[in-house]
C-alpha cells in the first residue's frame, strides 16, 4: 500500500502543480480591474483538462497494478508529441529550453494506452528539464525523435544536460533508486513497467554530455504469456 501511495503521488505531482499554477493565474486576471476574461478561460479549460489527466492516471495505475496492461490501442506517435509538449510547456519555457522534435513521415501505426504513453514521455521530459537547471554554460535542448525500428517505433528523447554515467545508467530504472535528492526515484521504474507491459523495451544510454533514453511502442498487441500481473518488479513477502 506505502508503493502504491508513492507511485500514485508521483504521477499526479505534475497535473496537480500544472492545476495550482494555472489556478493562481486565474486569481491574479480577476484581481485586475480589467481581466483578461479570454486567457482566464483558456486557463480553465487547461484546469479542467489537467484535472481529467490526473483522474485518468490514477484509473490506469490502478487497473496496471490489479491485473497489467488494458487493451491496446492505436497510438497517433505525433499527437502524443503534440500533447506532451502542451503539459510541459510552462516548465520548458520558465527554464529557457529549447524543444524540437524529429518524427518519421512514415512511421507505422503504434499500439498501447494513450494516457500511459504519455506518462512516460513527460516522466522522461520532466528528468531531462530538471537535470538541466544547473546547466549554464550551453544552451538547453531537448530533442525528442521517433523513427522506424524492426520492432515498431523507436522514440528517442535527448537532452544537453549533465548526463549519466554507466554505473547510473545501469540502476535508473530500479524502483525508489534516485540521483536527486527531492526524488522518488520511480518516474522511470514506472515508465519501464508501462512500456514493457505492451511489448516494448526501455533503456538509457551512458554519456557525459547529455542523457540520451530510448523506449519503443510495438506495432500490435503484447504476445500472449507477455502481459505482466502487478506493477510490483520483486517478490512479495511471505503472509502466513
Amino acid at each position: 500500500m506505502a508503493e502504491l501511495t508513492a507511485v500514485i503521488a508521483h504521477e499526479v505531482r505534475q497535473p496537480l502543480t500544472a492545476i495550482v499554477t494555472n489556478g493562481e493565474f486565474c486569481l491574479r486576471q480577476l484581481a485586475n480591474p480589467v481581466p483578461n476574461l479570454l486567457v482566464v478561460r483558456e486557463a480553465i479549460v487547461d484546469i479542467v483538462n489537467d484535472g481529467n489527466r490526473a483522474t485518468a492516471i490514477i484509473s490506469r495505475l490502478r487497473a496496471l497494478v490489479a491485473k497489467g496492461a488494458p487493451p491496446p490501442v492505436q497510438l497517433s506517435i505525433h499527437d502524443l508529441v503534440r500533447e506532451v509538449v502542451g503539459v510541459t510547456q510552462y516548465e520548458i519555457d520558465q527554464n529557457t529550453i529549447l524543444f524540437r522534435s524529429e518524427i518519421d513521415a512514415d512511421l507505422p501505426a503504434a499500439f498501447g494506452d494513450r494516457v500511459q504513453f504519455q506518462q512516460v514521455l513527460i516522466n522522461v521530459v520532466q528528468n531531462s528539464i530538471e537535470a538541466m537547471r544547473s546547466i549554464t554554460d550551453r544552451p538547453r535542448e531537448i530533442l525528442i525523435r521517433a523513427l522506424r525500428a524492426p520492432e515498431g517505433v523507436r522514440i528517442q528523447i535527448q537532452d544537453s544536460g549533465p548526463g549519466l554515467d554507466s554505473s547510473t545508467a545501469d540502476r535508473i530504472f530500479e524502483p525508489f533508486f534516485t540521483t536527486k535528492p527531492e526524488g522518488f526515484g520511480l518516474g522511470l521504474s514506472i515508465s519501464r513497467f508501462i512500456v514493457e507491459s505492451f511489448g516494448g523495451r526501455m533503456w538509457a544510454t551512458p554519456s557525459s554530455l547529455g542523457a540520451l533514453f530510448e523506449f519503443t511502442v510495438p506495432m500490435g498487441p503484447v504476445p500472449p504469456g507477455r502481459e505482466p500481473q502487478s506493477y510490483r518488479k520483486y517478490p512479495k513477502d511471505d503472509v502466513s
